[in-house]
């Protein structure tokens, strides 16, 4: 049995700092699974080394974080990694020549998606970036980013962001008639962006690390039927679910493996057995697939390009 000790930070890195210290300090726990976001990890990675203790994101995507910290890992793949198949198959079925990027600045993983990953590959593989814009967290009205973007007749708009934010440009976009397909980064690939955006995100291209409505793996379709059946709402988890579901069981193999006892007096060495295990973890085979570290402590293996037909994420 496995006791669960909580605490929601809000998607914000300050209140994380003393969450992290009171995990490792006072609730004296063998290992954290999170957090999410790569603004959270950023800031609190670099700690990890003096408190000794493991963390396992599920979901952050910034690259180079992991390797901020030798007991802060990651079980997904960075952006970079992520965005380069979806850009070639978005070029390939629309026949893209130019795009413009909308980006949220203050947002960490979205910011290098569209400062830096999307102009680096939309040059790589020739297509002409006509302009940048960058957006904030609380923005909810995009016409006006939609009234000039319309002005330039782009062939796509590559969006770094959020789901929330995703679908709502691309509903604004089609609004206002401009016909451009999306491309998202690792944030707007999970179900909330169709549950929103509807029939205009319709075409939409991006990619993921975890493949979950209509994926036909047995696995897939049994989690997600168990996670509706409990979900208020019946929705279905962001990407982030079925990797966070994955780390538990890693979890599980490790501290067998390694020999973890539990006992108190023995913590920090079995928070050291717990990082050692997941430093050498290769080809764990989960609901995600395999799921392996490189040398930073971040997941690398397969991404799936995804393309919304008929309301749903398929894999292309």
């Amino acid at each position: 049995p496995v006791e669960q000790v909580w605490y929601d930070v809000g998607c914000k890195a300050p209140p994380a700092i003393p969450v992290v210290e009171k995990l490792a300090k006072q609730d004296k726990v063998l290992a954290v699974n999170g957090p999410c976001q790569s603004s959270v990890v950023e800031v609190i990675y670099p700690k990890l080394n003096r408190l000794k203790l493991v963390l396992v994101s599920f979901c952050s995507s910034k690259p180079g974080l992991s390797a901020l910290s030798s007991y802060g890992f990651r079980n997904t793949l960075t952006s970079d990694k992520q965005l380069g198949p979806a850009i070639v198959k978005w070029k390939e079925k629309y026949g893209i020549k130019n795009a413009v990027i909308l980006y949220n600045s203050e947002d960490a993983v979205s910011t290098v998606e569209g400062k830096k990953i999307m102009p680096v590959l939309f040059k790589k593989y020739g297509i002409k970036l006509l302009k940048m814009y960058t957006f904030q967290t609380g923005t909810l009205d995009f016409a006006p980013f939609m009234t000039e973007i319309k002005g330039l007749n782009p062939d796509g708009i590559g969006v770094g962001s959020c789901y929330e934010h995703g679908a709502k440009i691309a509903i604004e976009a089609r609004r206002q008639g401009l016909k451009a397909p999306v491309l998202g980064g690792a944030c707007n690939s999970t179900p909330g962006l169709i549950e929103i955006g509807g029939a205009a995100v319709e075409g939409y291209y991006g990619s993921t690390a975890a493949w979950i409505e209509g994926n036909p793996d047995p696995r897939m379709v049994k989690f997600l039927k168990k996670f509706k059946a409990r979900s208020p709402g019946g929705k279905a988890p962001p990407y982030g679910g079925p990797r966070s579901y994955d780390n538990i069981y890693i979890f599980k193999k490790i501290m067998e493996e390694e020999g973890v006892t539990n006992r108190p007096g023995d913590l920090q060495e079995d928070r050291d057995k717990i990082r050692a295990g997941w430093a050498k973890l290769k080809n764990y085979d989960g609901i995600c697939g395999p799921t392996t570290m490189d040398k930073n402590g971040d997941g690398v293996g397969g991404v799936k390009t995804l393309v919304v037909e008929n309301g749903k994420f398929m894999s292309r």
